[in-house]
């Protein structure tokens, strides 16, 4: 997606709406449950703008009423940054 905007001229130009580098985005993981198959996987499910982002939204697929996630995880570049788990009870 593009915005419209202007050149250094003056004339009309598109800007684009792409969003920063994924090296600067975290990426958000779910721990699906075990099936048939063998033990449960982890699945990227999105990613977050920023830590608070990421970890906002990790919170609520842990927490949400209907089929929780048993676990989340937010990395970026890799590198595991957070772990969220759905409360007991």
């Amino acid at each position: 997606m593009e915005q419209p905007g202007r050149d250094d001229r003056g004339g009309p130009r598109h800007l684009s709406c792409t969003p920063l580098p994924a090296v600067q985005l975290y990426e958000i993981t779910v721990l699906d449950p075990a099936s048939e198959s063998g033990p449960g996987h982890w699945h990227t499910i999105g990613w977050g703008v920023d830590r608070m982002d990421a970890d906002s939204i990790a919170e609520t697929y842990v927490s949400r009423a209907t089929n929780p996630y048993d676990a989340v995880q937010v990395r970026q570049n890799g590198l595991l940054v957070s772990e969220h788990r759905r409360p007991a009870g």
